[in-house]
């Protein structure tokens, strides 16, 4: 190999020039030096590792929502309620009965979760319309609501007589409530002079009647019939309640023959004065 050195002579006139041609040998190193890429260091792939047991928390939530709580107040909620009925002896047509007893009652067993409306209501009415008695119906959760009832018709001043149905352990129960008494005034309405029968009489007379009561003024409406027109008031006590407004009666024309009827619509105790 050392003998051909002859035919290098013309590269050995490029030689010195070539010396540079060396330098691609850090080239050579540039490709060495992605050596620090390497592909483990990529693998940051650790951080899944911290996901894993992000996932495993996630179920543990769930087993603590879980629906048996809510399970075991479900029979609470769909406990049977109890059916009551209310009935009152008082001259109660449907809008007065509702205005005065049903709805008020209704919202303060549905604020107190206590219970609410039940199947309906009616009434009870004579040969001539005039209405005898009126009953409705509400459903309670417990027998507790029974005292919240009992305490609203005493502050409404439901009529003695009146009653509350309903079953317990299988037995029907009537109970009594109610605290006032009614007086009910039959005026005549066919026999008097026909001057007594003026536009303004009946307005005239219940402004006297007003007057007598004052405070203790309770009344309770009007009923026009074929041959009568009834006027209602009620009170605590029904005799003295008659004898306040008696001397009012006697002294007026529009009240001549009429018939008072005294602890009016009671089972027990009613009496009839005719005034002259």
């Amino acid at each position: 190999m050392p003998t051909k050195p002859t035919k290098a002579k013309p590269k050995a006139t490029r030689t010195p020039a070539a010396k540079p041609a060396a330098k691609p040998k850090p080239k050579a190193k540039a490709k060495a030096t992605p050596k620090p890429k390497p592909k483990p260091k990529a693998t940051p792939k650790k951080a899944p590792p911290k996901t894993k047991p992000k996932a495993t928390r996630k179920p543990t939530p769930k087993a603590k929502a879980r629906p048996t709580p809510k399970a075991t107040r479900k029979p609470k909620a769909t406990a049977t309620p109890i059916a009551v009925n209310i009935t009152l002896v008082e001259p109660l047509p449907p809008s007065e009965r509702s205005e005065r007893y049903e709805d008020p009652l209704f919202e303060l067993l549905e604020a107190g979760g206590l219970g609410g409306p039940g199947d309906g209501g009616g009434t009870l009415c004579s040969q001539d319309g005039e209405v005898q008695e009126a009953d409705f119906d509400v459903e309670i959760t417990s027998f507790a609501a029974l005292a919240v009832i009992r305490r609203f018709l005493a502050e409404t001043g439901a009529a003695k007589g009146s009653t509350l149905r309903y079953q317990r352990d299988g037995e029907d129960v009537e109970e009594p409530v109610g605290i006032t008494e009614g007086v009910a005034i039959y005026l005549d309405g066919v026999s008097l002079p026909p001057e007594v029968y003026t536009p303004t009489c009946l307005e005239e007379l219940l402004e006297q009647l007003a007057a007598a009561l004052g405070d203790d003024l309770d009344f309770r409406g009007a009923w026009q019939g074929p041959r009568e027109t009834a006027m209602y008031f009620y009170g605590l006590d029904a005799d003295q309640l008659f004898a306040t407004i008696e001397p009012v009666l006697r002294a007026a024309p529009m009240a001549q023959n009429a018939r008072v009827v005294i602890r009016h619509l009671a089972r027990e105790g009613a009496r009839e004065v005719r005034l002259g």
